[in-house]
């Protein structure tokens, strides 16, 4: 899930700087002695990529253009298990020769499945970045004058913050996850979309 670029780490640098060395940096930036009064809130960034409704579109469109792919490798992994199980009781009756061509087909299928893997992974995160990266810079921008206009001046990525382990308590008031995805939603309508109610935020 993608990162949108929050101010985690200010947030905890300004907590460990005196209040005599914030006023000193803040006169040095050019803005005075006085830092911005305003409220600080939470957004689970998680939950958009089943909330956001542009998002979701292309995440779908994205899964179903990769599920043959997908299937096949179900269908590998299948074999792999049947393998598995054939040598465990089929070996002891073999001769050695024949055990052990077992083990090498298995040991090659697993090396294969293995590659096609992350070959479809690689491609996979390379396809939905390329394709998201659109709403992703709208889903910024539109962060920046929802917060704006409601007087924010923080918003704390919960995802990357629960990561991190640099969020200790977060009340459930400030969370604006679902309050965002709705507004976003309703300015950035997905047409024949169904109304997609987003997960609660967790604490970390």
């Amino acid at each position: 899930m993608f990162k949108i670029k929050l101010a985690i780490l200010a947030a905890v640098m300004l907590a460990s700087i005196s209040p005599s060395a914030r006023a000193q940096q803040a006169t040095q930036a050019g803005v005075g002695a006085a830092l911005p009064d305003g409220k600080v809130a939470v957004v689970n960034t998680q939950a958009f990529s089943g909330g956001i409704g542009e998002l979701r579109q292309k995440y779908e469109a994205m899964d179903k253009q990769f599920q043959p792919r997908y299937q096949q490798l179900q269908t590998l992994e299948n074999q792999l298990k049947q393998l598995e199980t054939d040598i465990k009781v089929k070996c002891p009756q073999l001769t050695p020769d024949k055990c052990q061509e077992m083990q090498n087909n298995y040991e090659d299928m697993k090396k294969r499945g293995t590659r096609d893997f992350e070959d479809l992974k690689a491609e996979y995160d390379r396809t939905i970045d390329t394709a998201t990266k659109p709403v992703r810079d709208k889903l910024y921008q539109f962060l920046n004058n929802y917060a704006s206009q409601r007087g924010i001046i923080l918003v704390i990525n919960l995802a990357g913050a629960a990561q991190s382990g640099s969020l200790a308590y977060w009340n459930p008031g400030t969370d604006i996850t679902e309050d965002f995805i709705g507004e976003y939603n309703k300015a950035n309508p997905v047409p024949g979309a169904p109304p997609a109610t987003p997960p609660p935020a967790k604490k970390p």
